[in-house]
């Protein structure tokens, strides 16, 4: 199959403590890969930088990673240093100097040096975005979602049964079944109507009505319909193109919901930096906006590109080709699904 995350989506400092100064990265510097059984880091080259030697790990994120020793999380510096020594039982990356560390059966949220800034009570957490970050807590009533900032506290209380990120100022919550959106004050601006709702990408929101084997369409700012619900699923807009399936078939459209390509595929696609993975053949090659295949069919598998690369599958092994389809990172890596789909979701959902 062809493997991509489509993000249908879906973690009180003290008054003198001293400010952690965020160093921005090139997220994309260094890739992670798979080498016997073992993750580890290479850059743009497939030179290894970082030996395949943990148990897992995830993206540089704000020039940190997540790695696992010995079966506890710490965190790297783009050389390889630990520079916050592995004892959580697991970590989530860095977004605006914050991480979420989990121990035992509850997640708190540490700075860069290590040092824990909230409470260890969340359930439940997301990366923060826009100074606010989704929190599961344990109410008397049950569990129950909100929003905190930076220092811990709630700016958002915790009322809803799930919500997603902020995006673009808006943010999903579901109310009992139904699903709306909400400011950044916490005001719904947009009823709870929907049976699910996507976070906003470019302007527009995928949404479902009608039950959970209803049809989805997608919404604006206002929460008006801008293209019908008559799809079975969909994908969010990337780079003003969305995958929707109708008749166990996907077509690519436009934000108006005009089908840009007359060709119909048997699986999601997402354009990054103008070209998509699809899957003909058996085989995946990358197409542009006017439907031409600029890269042919010849790969078991493919990811999104990032930065002029993408992930490819060859036999058993993860390479990585050129926009031209040539391969420029071709090392013994091993391909595996779940770092493919951290990259893609990565880079779906955060700006950079």
């Amino acid at each position: 199959m062809l493997i991509l995350t489509l993000v249908v989506l879906s973690f009180c400092t003290a008054c003198h403590k001293k400010e952690v100064k965020v160093e921005v990265k090139n997220d994309a510097y260094l890739l992670l890969i798979k080498k016997q059984g073992k993750f580890g880091f290479c850059d743009r080259t497939g030179t290894m930088v970082v030996p395949a030697q943990y148990e897992n790990a995830s993206l540089f994120s704000e020039g940190l990673a997540a790695v696992r020793q010995n079966g506890k999380d710490g965190y790297i510096d783009t050389k390889g240093n630990m520079v916050i020594p592995p004892r959580f039982d697991a970590g989530s990356i860095f977004r605006e100097g914050l991480a979420a560390v989990k121990n035992g059966n509850r997640w708190s949220y540490i700075d860069q040096s290590g040092k824990q800034i909230t409470e260890s009570r969340f359930i439940a957490t997301f990366a923060f975005l826009d100074g606010l970050s989704s929190v599961v807590v344990v109410e008397k009533d049950g569990y129950k979602a909100g929003f905190i900032g930076k220092s811990g506290t709630f700016t958002i209380t915790p009322r809803f049964f799930d919500a997603s990120n902020f995006s673009e100022g808006l943010a999903s919550v579901r109310i009992g079944k139904k699903h709306g959106y909400i400011d950044k004050t916490g005001k719904m601006v947009i009823e709870v109507q929907f049976d699910a709702a996507n976070p906003f990408r470019e302007g527009q929101a995928l949404v479902k009505i009608n039950g959970v084997y209803g049809k989805v369409g997608y919404i604006d700012h206002t929460g008006k319909m801008v293209v019908p619900a008559i799809y079975d699923n969909g994908t969010n807009f990337s780079e003003g193109v969305a995958s929707v399936k109708k008749d166990n078939k996907w077509l690519l459209i436009d934000k108006s919901g005009k089908q840009i390509i007359n060709q119909q595929y048997d699986s999601a696609t997402i354009f990054t930096e103008g070209l998509a993975p699809v899957k003909v053949g058996g085989k995946v090659g990358y197409i542009d906006k006017q439907g031409k295949m600029v890269i042919e069919p010849q790969f078991e598998a493919g990811g999104i590109f990032v930065n002029g690369l993408a992930p490819v599958k060859v036999g058993e092994k993860c390479v990585y080709i050129d926009k031209k389809g040539k391969i420029v990172i071709k090392a013994d890596f091993e391909w595996d699904g779940r770092v493919i789909d951290q990259y893609t979701s990565y880079y779906l959902t955060f700006p950079h």
